[in-house]
C-alpha cells in the first residue's frame, strides 16, 4: 500500500505516534492489521525509551506484520525543555520487556524510514489531507507541540487527535496526580491542550477499567509473533505485580485505539473539559492535569469509562488476528 495513495473508501486514514514501548508495540500491531485503518504513517518520539530504541521497536513490529510499506518518521529524542526520563522497569531496557528486538531479520524486508522529522510529517499530511487524517498519540506529546509550535493547525486540519495521556480522577501512574505521557513532557501537553490541538483524551481513567492477564495472551493463536508480544507482556505483568499489586496489566495504548478509533461505542462515560497542564518545577505537581478557569481556551473531550469485557474481547480479537498475519 502506497502510504500516498488514496486510501480505501472505506479505511481510516491515521498516523500513530508511539514511543514504543510494551502497550504501543500491542497497538502497532492492532493498528498495522485491522482493514478499517488506512495507517499512514508513524512518528516516534522519545518517552518510554530512548528515540533509536522507540524507531528499531517500531520499524521491526511493522515488518513483523508484513507492513513494511508504512513510513516510519523519527521524531523528538528529548521533552521541549526538559531532561528525558525513559521507564526502563515497566517496559524493560530497550522497550520490549524480556524480548529485545536486535539484530537483523533479513527475511522481513525493510521499513521506509522516512527522513522528514515527526512534527513536518505530520504538517505534510494534514496539509495535503485537511480533515481527514485522524492523529492518535501514545506517547509524550512532543512531536504534536512541535508542530504547533511551527505553525500546524492540528486543531482544524485534522479530523480528529486523540491522546492516551493525563488522568482526571484516577491516581496516577507517575505522582499521585500525574500519568507517565504528560509527566515526560509536561510543557508538550500544554501546549497542545492551549492550542486545542487535542480534541479528546483516553486518561488512565480509562484505560485502567480493563485488567489483561498472561491467561488472556496465553490462548492467543501459537505463532511466533504471540510469543514475541507474550514475552513482553510478562514483563509487564511482573511490574504491574510489584507496581499496583495486580495479577495481570493495564495495556493503555491498545485499549486507547480500540475504544477511541475501532470501536467508538465502547467509551460508556464522557466529559467535556477545559483542561490545562501543570508545568512547575515541583516534580511532584508537573505533568498533572487539571480544569482551567480560562474560558476562552479550547474545552477537549475526555472518556472516563469504557465497557471493560467488550473491550478486552475486541482488543484480543483483533490481537489474535494480527500475531496470524504473514510476514510480508
Amino acid at each position: 500500500m502506497d502510504a500516498d495513495a488514496p486510501p480505501p473508501t472505506d479505511a481510516r486514514p491515521l498516523i500513530l505516534d508511539v514511543d514504543t514501548g510494551i502497550d504501543d508495540m500491542i497497538a502497532l500491531l492492532i493498528a498495522a492489521t485491522s482493514p478499517e485503518l488506512n495507517l499512514r504513517g508513524v512518528t516516534c518520539v522519545a518517552g518510554n525509551v530512548e528515540i533509536h530504541h522507540v524507531a528499531r521497536n517500531t520499524g521491526k513490529i511493522l515488518r513483523m506484520v508484513g507492513r513494511g510499506d508504512v513510513p516510519v518518521s523519527i521524531g523528538a529524542a528529548r521533552p521541549l525543555q526538559r531532561r528525558l526520563r525513559t521507564a526502563p522497569d515497566t517496559h524493560g531496557p530497550t522497550g520490549t520487556g524480556y524480548v529485545e528486538l536486535r539484530g537483523e531479520d533479513r527475511q522481513l524486508g525493510t521499513t521506509e524510514y522516512t527522513a522528514i522529522p515527526a512534527s513536518r510529517y505530520l504538517g505534510a499530511h494534514v496539509s495535503r489531507h485537511p480533515g481527514r487524517i485522524s492523529v492518535l498519540a501514545l506517547g509524550p506529546l512532543t512531536n504534536l507541540a512541535s508542530a504547533v509550535q511551527q505553525g500546524i493547525d492540528l486543531a482544524g486540519s485534522t479530523r480528529e487527535v486523540i491522546w492516551m495521556g493525563g488522568t482526571l480522577e484516577e491516581r496516577g501512574n507517575t505522582t499521585e496526580t500525574g500519568e507517565w505521557n504528560a509527566c515526560v513532557d509536561p510543557e508538550a501537553a500544554e501546549t497542545c491542550l492551549r492550542a486545542g490541538a487535542v480534541h479528546r483524551i483516553m486518561p488512565l481513567d480509562a484505560t485502567q477499567d480493563v485488567i489483561f492477564t498472561m491467561d488472556d495472551l496465553r490462548a492467543l493463536p501459537d505463532t511466533h509473533l504471540a510469543g514475541i508480544v507474550r514475552d513482553a507482556v510478562r514483563f509487564y505483568v511482573g511490574f504491574h505485580q510489584k507496581a499496583d499489586g495486580i495479577d495481570g496489566a493495564y495495556l493503555h495504548d491498545p485499549v486507547a485505539l480500540v475504544s477511541s478509533i475501532l470501536r467508538p461505542d465502547l467509551v460508556t462515560e464522557e466529559v467535556t473539559e477545559t483542561l490545562a497542564c501543570d508545568t512547575s518545577s515541583d516534580p511532584y505537581l508537573a505533568g498533572s492535569l487539571y480544569r482551567a478557569e480560562d474560558e476562552s481556551r479550547p474545552s477537549v473531550k475526555v472518556a472516563t469509562a469504557i465497557d471493560p469485557e467488550a473491550t478486552r474481547e475486541e482488543l484480543l480479537t483483533r490481537l489474535a488476528r494480527a500475531v496470524s498475519a504473514p510476514h510480508g
